[in-house]
């Protein structure tokens, strides 16, 4: 049964909720385990390389379209609760438009320019269907109304009723050797129907607790206010965009440069490997406030002993995790998705030690973001991506789907470098002040 918020604050409301998302996550990752599991076995590796690159471009668009309409919300309305009316009214107005953006801009792009990622032009038919589904992009706000006034227990019940849903469908269809025209339009539907439902969920709130939506448009002042809402969306959305189009370049990558069987192999490695940044998710969420505060309340002495002390923790314990995915490789791949996949298995050892580098140095973004903001990072990020395009050509031509994985972990290495000596330089510009 749902906890109201009437009934928890203070400390014990904010560990009723950290409790509550991390134990979430945990669940949505096996899930997300068991319907990989069921989907890559049933499709075998050109079905599910097809599926993956489709999924990949869908993901692509969306992140490239899409506000971060949650975070301006809280940030807009943490000390300023009537502002909710409009910060809501933004959000709703920012998050339908770049849906219908990012949905016309994938169903354009998969026709002009389809080959070139991979899907093949008897699949694009496939891809125009599942482009369909971000029209239903619409969640960002509801996300940002309800972390605002602690409502997780909605995140979550909708979070799990999504990851029930995947397992089962996949169950199902695995069950009756379904098509890959099947998969696409039952996926695409669970996936709409999460951010929909969250959205009606979000409707039904506000009239409960009397929100009122208005036209952010209509006067000066309104404009004014969203312009400033938009200029925090948009910052936050493209640093958010730099981090998770990498995976997505990758496999297109692979598909345009080796074919559909590889990028299936490459991406049943990628997904298993990805399931550090499952754990990483809500442990950011717990980490990036306490670092943050302590950053701000404690002297630099103080702040570069434990900036030192949890960089060599962390680093340790990631290389420990690190080295029992490179030497269990063969086995996980196997009782994961199958023995069809097990010559990806030195796949899912390079990509899953790049994962690995951003769990260890998840400690450095609060540092970073509390001194001098997002622009160290945004920097940092995209000359990552500027230097990891052309690096993974060359590799895969070179050397195929293990060269792109290389360049993956050579780039995720760079970048956990980068961001130790920026939050190191941090410090000591403190400590010399």
């Amino acid at each position: 049964m749902a906890v109201g918020p009437s009934r928890w604050s203070g400390a014990s409301r904010v560990i009723h909720n950290v409790v509550l998302m991390v134990s979430s996550s945990g669940f949505v990752a096996l899930c997300a385990f068991a319907a990989l599991a069921f989907n890559a076995r049933s499709l075998g590796p050109k079905d599910f390389g097809t599926l993956a690159v489709i999924q990949a471009y869908v993901a692509f668009i969306s992140g490239l379209c899409t506000f971060e309409s949650w975070l301006p919300v809280i940030r807009l309305c943490a000390q300023s609760p009537q502002r909710l009316g409009s910060a809501a009214s933004c959000g709703m107005s920012l998050d339908v438009l770049a849906a219908t953006l990012a949905a016309i801009i994938a169903i354009c792009g998969i026709l002009m320019f389809g080959t070139v990622i991979g899907v093949s032009e008897e699949n694009r038919l496939l891809a125009v269907i599942y482009s369909f589904s971000l029209f239903a992009g619409v969640a960002g706000t509801p996300k940002g109304v309800f972390r605002l006034n602690g409502r997780y227990d909605i995140l979550v019940g909708n979070q799990l009723a999504q990851g029930v849903a995947m397992v089962v469908s996949s169950f199902v269809l695995w069950t009756f050797d379904a098509s890959l025209f099947v998969y696409v339009g039952v996926l695409a539907s669970i996936g709409a129907l999460y951010n929909l439902t969250l959205f009606a969920r979000l409707i039904l709130y506000a009239r409960r607790e009397n929100i009122k939506f208005s036209n952010p448009l209509r006067s000066r002042s309104k404009r004014r206010f969203f312009r400033v809402f938009l200029a925090m969306a948009t910052g936050t959305s493209f640093l958010s965009t730099l981090v998770g189009s990498r995976r997505h370049i990758a496999l297109f990558l692979v598909s345009g440069i080796l074919g559909e069987v590889a990028a299936g192999s490459y991406s049943a490695a990628s997904r298993l490997a990805t399931m550090v940044s499952r754990v990483a998710g809500p442990l950011n969420q717990v980490v990036f406030p306490e670092i943050a505060k302590f950053s701000m309340k404690k002297p630099p002495s103080e702040l570069y002993k434990m900036g030192r002390r949890i960089t060599i923790i962390s680093f340790a314990a990631s290389g420990v995790v690190a080295l029992l995915g490179i030497i269990l490789r063969q086995p996980i791949m196997i009782v994961s998705v199958g023995p069809a996949y097990s010559d990806a298995s030195l796949l899912f050892a390079i990509l899953f030690a790049a994962e690995c580098f951003g769990l260890a140095g998840i400690h450095f973004n609060p540092l970073i973001q509390t001194f001098t903001g997002a622009k160290p990072l945004v920097k940092i990020m995209t000359l990552a991506m500027i230097f990891y395009v052309p690096l993974s050509i060359g590799l895969a031509f070179w050397w195929g789907a293990p060269g792109v994985a290389w360049a993956g972990l050579i780039v995720s290495f760079s970048i956990y470098m980068a961001m130790a000596a920026v939050s190191r330089m941090l410090i000591r510009r403190r400590l010399s002040l």
